[in-house]
């Protein structure tokens, strides 16, 4: 990063290491018993920006921006419904669809242009943003996302207490594949704007390494002229650093350096 004299110093290890270990703490914890409730929590921010942030599962806004998840000046961001990773295949489908058509309500009374629009998505609230952007061919900067729903609640350790409830009740994970259908990431990148950006971690422990790799490929086939930053960190460490990531979309100057490197597969990758 840049120091106060403008030359490059690394950045402390100690401080991303207890993001990495946070990790791990995160996902030992329980998850609440609640995962039916479909009401959300909208926070209304400055009208005239052109900002809306998708939180993660679980996380409090005061929490997001305490931790500087959410930099940017907002015209919504929204807080996820509980059952927007629910052991109802039905009803986290439902979950997104209400926050997405909440959203581009409010778009649409605030006359956005798309071309214009940036939508954040952090973690599970990548779900809805990939899939407000291409219905509305907007930017999306998506952080920690994943190819697909139902195979990220069946193999991911961050929702196993989720899958487990659904076991007992014998839904499958055809039933899940079944209902989010159309619904997926990676399903849903053809019509994202060509300078989107996938901030993704290397050692991110709530998302698989297959659902990683199947994403990029997605978007290598899909959207190609979509960037790419690789994060050489895990979960929290990726939303914590996409905040420069944010503000680059924005062309706002950045506290630490970034650059972007050309990569393989017509990726290009940022090393943080």
């Amino acid at each position: 990063m840049w120091t106060s004299r403008g030359t490059s110093a690394p950045p402390c290890g100690c401080k991303f290491a207890m993001l990495d270990l946070l990790d791990l703490l995160l996902l030992k914890r329980g998850v609440p018993p609640d995962d039916k409730t479909l009401a959300f929590r909208r926070i209304d921010g400055n009208a005239k920006a052109n900002v809306i942030y998708f939180l993660p599962w679980h996380t409090p806004f005061s929490v997001c921006r305490q931790a500087g998840f959410t930099p940017l000046d907002f015209l919504a961001c929204y807080e996820m419904p509980c059952a927007i990773v629910s052991s109802d295949p039905e009803l986290g489908v439902k979950a997104m669809r209400r926050l997405v058509e909440d959203a581009e309500a409010l778009l649409v009374s605030r006359r956005a242009a798309p071309a214009e629009t940036l939508i954040v998505g952090l973690s599970v609230g990548t779900y809805p943003a990939i899939y407000l952007a291409n219905r509305l061919g907007a930017r999306v900067c998506a952080v920690a996302a994943a190819d697909r729903g139902d195979l990220m609640l069946w193999q991911s350790p961050a929702t196993r207490m989720v899958k487990r409830r659904a076991i007992q009740r014998g839904i499958r994970l055809w039933q899940f594949s079944q209902a989010m259908l159309g619904y997926h990431p990676a399903q849903n990148l053809a019509r994202i704007a060509e300078n989107s950006v996938f901030v993704i971690g290397e050692r991110d422990p709530f998302v698989p390494p297959r659902r990683r790799a199947a994403l990029l490929q997605a978007i290598e086939r899909y959207r190609p002229a979509a960037r790419v930053a690789m994060v050489a960190g895990g979960h929290v460490k990726t939303l914590v650093l996409s905040a420069q990531y944010q503000q680059a979309m924005l062309g706002m100057a950045m506290q630490r350096k970034y650059w972007w490197l050309p990569g393989a597969n017509a990726f290009e990758a940022a090393q943080v």
